[in-house]
């Protein structure tokens, strides 16, 4: 009786480790895919929207930097 629960145990503890490994395999599949298709299509806007992003990031580290200093000054006058 301990015997077929070690076996039943080993056998679902191998298909659940197969399917993991499975899915995995197909998930790393469909992310190369669907960068694929997607980097094709986006190839041109690609570099508007990265000199976009670079403006907004100084953007928002002149504000950060700004609201830091007016915070230092703030609390150094107490």
């Amino acid at each position: 009786m301990i015997g077929e629960s070690v076996n039943f145990m080993i056998i679902g503890m191998s298909v659940v480790f197969a399917f993991l490994v499975i899915m995995v395999l197909v998930l790393k599949a469909q992310g190369k895919l669907i960068n694929y298709f997607i980097a094709s299509k986006n190839d041109s806007s690609t570099t508007s929207i990265s000199n976009e992003n670079e403006v907004t990031d100084a953007k928002k580290v002149a504000i950060i930097s700004a609201a830091v200093k007016h915070h230092i000054e703030k609390n150094s006058k107490n």
